[in-house]
């Protein structure tokens, strides 16, 4: 009997719920970030927001370390590490001792707490207390539970800081020609095929929320006429402006198909009354010719969907239409709009095992068994060299918005494919010098 097997797997077919999904064992190693982790990934970007993380030492040297790395030496994240008195008696008034010192030293517009699991469990009350100091201080209060507890993944993490800073926006008349990004989570969003259209249509962008945002431009947040979801997080955060602010969304996510996109762009158009889809005939007539000659060099190669900042299935059905075959995708959970993608992966006559996410230690086995053709996702290049399969990362697709998205998974592969043989010969001889510290 084998150790790891898919046969242990459901397959796509049989899962109607996030219950249905599967791990391959029951250890899981190395597991999957915590909300925490998605409040980091959400809240750094804000530099005038300083946020205070109440925990053990873990949780909050966790956080500290992430968010130091990327804010290249600046430091807005604050630690409260809790001690065996605080978790048995509670630590209400250190809290609110250590919120009283940073608002009267530092002076920030906005002080964001974040509990953590161990004081949730016992019952201390962040909400209650951040509406009980608000009054006392000149900062905006924020709380933000992370509740690992209750989740498998950091996406409730980033769904509720999203949503948290819609207290910071103030009502005011909104402006015709402005728009909101919400949810764009990487630098150099004026790059984008998206935001480059609107601009030339005289569109202004109010604020791109959480990437390149403060606390002073969250306040006018609600004077845009139209909110574009550019990710899934940031839908809880849209529908509470529709529903204080009357302001209208188009979830305009990372989608592959040229009918979604299309699509989507047609909302745009109809909300701001401008004229986009013209200027994008030459961009949707080179993904048709992409998508034509990925046919003819992808068809019948197989696939394992691994983590990726995408949606799995989405990628797993538009990867389907290129020819290719899924062997197995692992996904964090179901989200919104899933139903339809593992549909259309069912009608093209395939029936991928599906499992949970994050759980590489047994994937070995996986490989070995399956031996597909590539691999899409994170994961040690020396093991799949070994093994040679081909290895696709996705993750400068996330800078990217509209057809661009497409046609840069499509030109990845390809180049992937192409470059194999020698990418390998490299991988196998770092090994023999001594390996690799870090996957790539």
């Amino acid at each position: 009997m084998k150790l790891f097997s898919l046969d242990k797997l459901s397959k796509l077919s049989q899962i109607e719920s996030a219950e249905d999904i599967k791990s391959l064992s029951h250890a899981i190693f190395p597991g999957t970030h915590c909300p925490l982790f998605g409040v980091a990934m959400i809240a750094y970007f804000i530099e005038d927001l300083v946020v205070v993380v109440v925990g053990t030492q873990e949780c909050t040297y966790y956080a500290k370390d992430f968010v130091y790395q990327r804010q290249y030496g600046k430091d807005n994240f604050y630690s409260l590490v809790a001690n065996k008195h605080d978790i048995t008696f509670g630590c209400e008034a250190k809290i609110k001792e250590v919120i009283y010192e940073i608002d009267k030293t530092i002076r920030p517009k906005a002080i964001m707490i974040v509990s953590t699991c161990i004081l949730e469990l016992i019952g201390e009350d962040f909400e209650s207390l951040g509406a009980a100091i608000q009054h006392e201080v000149n900062a905006k209060i924020l709380v933000v539970p992370t509740e690992h507890f209750k989740c498998n993944s950091h996406i409730p993490g980033m769904e509720r800081s999203l949503e948290q800073l819609v207290t910071l926006m103030e009502k005011g008349k909104q402006e015709e020609l402005a728009v909101n990004i919400l949810g764009h989570r990487q630098h150099g969003v004026e790059e984008t095929e998206l935001i480059r259209l609107l601009i030339e249509e005289g569109m202004q962008i109010n604020s791109v929320i959480p990437s390149k945002t403060t606390i002073e431009e969250l306040r006018y947040g609600a004077r845009a006429s139209l909110n574009i979801v550019t990710d899934f997080v940031a839908l809880p955060m849209a529908r509470r402006m529709e529903e204080e602010f009357n302001i209208p969304y188009v979830y305009f996510d990372k989608h592959l198909s040229i009918e979604r996109i299309r699509e989507k762009y047609k909302m745009i158009e109809d909300v701001l009354n401008i004229n986009i889809l013209s200027k994008l005939k030459d961009k949707e007539e080179e993904l048709k010719n992409l998508i034509e000659e990925a046919k003819g060099i992808l068809q019948g190669k197989t696939f394992i969907y691994g983590n990726t900042p995408m949606m799995a299935l989405e990628v797993g059905s538009f990867l389907c239409d290129l020819g290719m075959e899924p062997i197995l995708i692992q996904v964090r959970d179901l989200y919104e709009n899933d139903t339809i993608y593992k549909e259309e992966i069912i009608s093209k006559g395939y029936d991928p095992h599906i499992s949970r996410i994050a759980n590489i230690a047994p994937m070995e086995y996986i490989y070995d068994e399956s031996r597909p053709d590539f691999y899409l996702g994170h994961e040690s290049p020396m093991k799949l060299a070994k093994r040679n399969i081909i290895q696709v990362t996705l993750d400068e697709v996330t800078k990217k918005l509209g057809y661009e998205i497409p046609i840069t998974i499509i030109n990845k592969l390809l180049i992937s494919l192409r470059q194999h043989d020698e990418f390998k010969e490299k991988m196998l001889s770092m090994g023999k010098d001594g390996g690799l510290k870090h996957g790539v």
